[in-house]
């Protein structure tokens, strides 16, 4: 029977949430939820100078942001815990005497300076450096005169050479000569593990199945697989992803805008569009339908169909993503996460329900909460700068429109959009009959007096947020700027 799925993602505190390891975990999460699995939040904090509690809370908060719920993890508990790496040092030395009582395993006591002169000789002899296993078989004169000498050993895991094989659920099979590799530290002088052996203990403790994850870590798989041999365990099954790069084809850094799952929130992009786009990120769905929730992506998933290469980051199609959620988005809902991106202007001057109005009559040509902050300037305070309009203004079609808009406007009904829609409609009809105005050239003239601008929201929309008292006033400061002319 096989085992039920079990997958992980084991971020390092040392920085944010990074979109790359954001992309890690959907797999993970996918998969789980595809399988009917389970999924388990590991923090690697062994990095003690770099990890940071901030950067935990960060990866908590933003995988939660993203609907990446864990099953299992440092908050929530579980069975196989704890699920902080600092918390579980007294584990790791009970595994590597067992690999030393086995024969898998031994002392080294080399300095760090008979290792560099090691690394040296390799370099000088222009070959790949292996460790040359000279504390394998030390004796125990030896041993007791590097404890008289104060030195303190690690313990080196002892490859066995032979060609290693494992088939890569991305990347199909692949082979390892692992005579290339060398006999490689699991536990540091100090006592502290290294990462290749930690994880795998964590591993197989928490009884992980399936590891996803990117392909940078291929190199550490055979080390792995090796220790979980040596310790009569299960291996997993291991995936290895493609990575994600810039539009230039580079590593994706901080030069090409935002990386981290918490800046791109504050870039404005919501977190369904940015975790959409993520999974498209070497995966494409059985339809044509780009646009999906992340459940409908679980049902869809399928990681043998997971591409191998590596991705590229396109900002233009994430842009455009994030501009589909938004216009789809329920008002209400858009509304508050736009409040945070409004605080230039006093949002007191509006009611809920006129806030909302202005979302949603703005909202159109946005691809990120972010950009409505130059889109609505002109619905704040009493008056707006004229001088993107002063030449359109300054035209006799302009005084014309506005006189009329002025002695109409008085008589309309401010509180109902469609009267004002229908009152316009007439208001175009009359300067066409009349004076053969064209109807953008009658609205361009009342659209740059009230908002400064020639073009923006609906008119009829924009007139019923502002109200009557500002929208008569600023009809009035853009006839005199004319007659000043």
């Amino acid at each position: 029977m096989q085992d039920k799925v079990r997958v992980r993602i084991a971020p390092s505190p040392s920085g944010n949430l990074h979109i790359g390891t954001a992309r890690t975990a959907l797999f993970n999460y996918l998969y789980a939820k595809k399988t009917g699995g389970t999924f388990v939040l590991r923090i690697e904090d062994t990095d003690a100078l770099r990890t940071e509690q901030a950067y935990v809370d960060n990866i908590f908060d933003s995988l939660k942001a993203l609907g990446l719920n864990w099953d299992e993890g440092p908050d929530v508990g579980g069975e196989y815990g704890p699920y902080t790496q600092s918390k579980r040092f007294d584990i790791y030395p009970k595994y590597a005497q067992m690999l030393v009582d086995k024969g898998y395993a031994y002392e080294c006591w080399c300095t760090n300076e008979e290792l560099e002169h090691e690394k040296e000789e390799a370099v000088k002899n222009h070959k790949a450096y292996v460790y040359s296993r000279k504390c394998l078989n030390i004796t125990p004169e030896q041993k007791e005169q590097y404890i008289k000498e104060g030195r303190k050993p690690s313990i080196r895991f002892k490859v066995e050479h032979k060609e290693l094989v494992f088939n890569d659920m991305v990347k199909g099979e692949l082979k390892f000569d692992t005579s290339l590799i060398g006999d490689f530290v699991i536990m540091k002088s100090n006592g502290a593990p290294t990462y290749n052996f930690a994880v795998v203990i964590d591993d197989m403790l928490m009884k992980i199945t399936h590891i996803i994850r990117g392909e940078d870590h291929i190199s550490n798989t055979p080390k792995q697989i090796l220790i979980y041999e040596a310790l009569g365990a299960k291996v997993p099954e291991f995936g290895h992803l493609g990575m994600i790069l810039a539009p230039d084809r580079s590593k994706l850094s901080k030069r090409h805008g935002a990386t981290a799952v918490s800046d791109f929130v504050k870039e404005g992009y919501l977190t369904d569009a940015l975790i959409n786009f993520v999974a498209l990120l070497g995966w494409s769905p059985s339809d044509s339908h780009e646009i999906k929730t992340v459940d409908e992506i679980a049902q869809d998933f399928r990681i043998n169909e997971i591409s191998s290469s590596n991705s590229i980051f396109e900002y233009d199609k994430l842009n455009w993503m994030n501009g589909q959620y938004i216009k789809k988005m329920d008002i209400s809902k858009l509304t508050d996460l736009i409040i945070p991106f409004l605080s230039d202007y006093d949002l007191s001057e509006l009611s809920r329900e006129k806030l909302e109005k202005m979302v949603e009559i703005t909202r159109e040509p946005l691809t990120t909460l972010k950009d409505i902050k130059d889109d609505v300037p002109y619905f704040f305070g009493q008056k707006v700068p004229y001088d993107e309009v002063k030449d359109l203004l300054g035209t006799e079609l302009s005084r014309n429109v506005l006189t009329k808009f002025i002695e109409l406007a008085t008589s309309w009904d401010f509180c109902d959009e469609e009267k004002i829609h229908n009152d316009l409609a007439d208001f175009r009809a009359y300067f066409k009959e009349k004076y053969s105005y064209k109807p953008k050239e009658t609205m361009w003239a009342v659209r740059a007096a009230l908002t400064g601008r020639t073009k923006g929201a609906d008119m009829a929309g924009i007139i019923m947020i502002l109200g009557k008292d500002r929208v008569i006033s600023r009809a009035k400061d853009g006839l005199n700027l004319k007659i000043g002319a």
